[in-house]
């Protein structure tokens, strides 16, 4: 992911001692969360801090890019699903971009959208970085 505008905020891969996930902001505001591998239940609190921290002022537009997400933590979402509704007076929608074959994960979203009453669509028609950092 990334592009012209985007800064990168968190950058590492899982198994040489970074975190699962990565954090960047665009100019236009929009936060893209890429996820790599299992999300580990102890990266939590570093997550929701840095998504508190970077959250534009107006209202955002979060994209969360688990295409290469392993596994289902469920306390992860637990926490994501806590965190977007206390967040979700700054939130505009929500866009989670799943494998065409990520049954589970279309579910999940769908339980986060309806416990959190925010607008979520889910895209698996998505294949390159690029169009996940070009949604509109």
């Amino acid at each position: 992911m990334g592009g012209v505008g985007a800064r990168y905020l968190n950058v590492g891969a899982p198994g040489t001692g970074a975190k699962s996930w990565r954090l960047e902001r665009t100019v236009q505001g929009r936060l893209l969360l890429h996820f790599v591998g299992p999300t580990l239940t102890e990266e939590i609190p570093e997550l929701l801090a840095a998504m508190t921290r970077h959250m534009p002022d107006r209202l955002a537009h979060l994209v969360f890019d688990i295409r290469e997400l392993e596994g289902h933590n469920s306390e992860v979402r637990a926490a994501l699903q806590v965190w977007l509704a206390d967040h979700r007076s700054r939130i505009a929608r929500i866009t989670v971009v799943v494998a065409k074959a990520a049954t589970l994960f279309k579910v999940a979203a769908s339980v986060v959208k309806l416990a959190t009453g925010l607008p979520i669509q889910v895209r698996d028609d998505l294949e390159s970085d690029a169009s996940v950092f070009h949604l509109a």
